[in-house]
């Protein structure tokens, strides 16, 4: 299997989630105890960053790591899938479980009803 990961992707998908939660390199960086310039070549592409280093970065942006390799993962959720996920995790568990149990009666409805 020839897989060409896509360094420039990841580090563009950091950035995207860093701006989004208005961080700064400089405090990203503090974050994860390493220097700011780690950061922006990380994000440019012109740092491969480590299994270590990425999971730090994914803690600190509150993703996974699946978040930032998407496009080197063989098999990506459905968007569904993803927005289901994003909704449920955004829960405390008393709400997931109000959530599933409201699912598994709208999934058995639509199965009724031949949908």
């Amino acid at each position: 299997m020839n897989m060409s990961i896509q360094y420039e992707s990841i580090g563009k998908r950091i950035k995207k989630f860093r701006m989004e939660r208005n961080l700064s390199q400089e405090k990203l960086a503090e974050i994860i105890a390493v220097y700011p310039h780690h950061i922006s070549q990380i994000e440019n592409g012109r740092r491969i960053p480590s299994v270590e280093t990425l999971i730090l970065i994914a803690n600190a942006l509150n993703v996974t790591v699946d978040d930032l390799l998407a496009d080197t993962l063989t098999r990506l959720e459905s968007s569904t899938e993803t927005e289901i996920v994003k909704i449920v995790t955004g829960c405390n568990e008393g709400e997931q479980n109000m959530l599933i149990k409201i699912l598994q009666f709208m999934k058995a409805l639509l199965k009724e009803f031949g949908i």
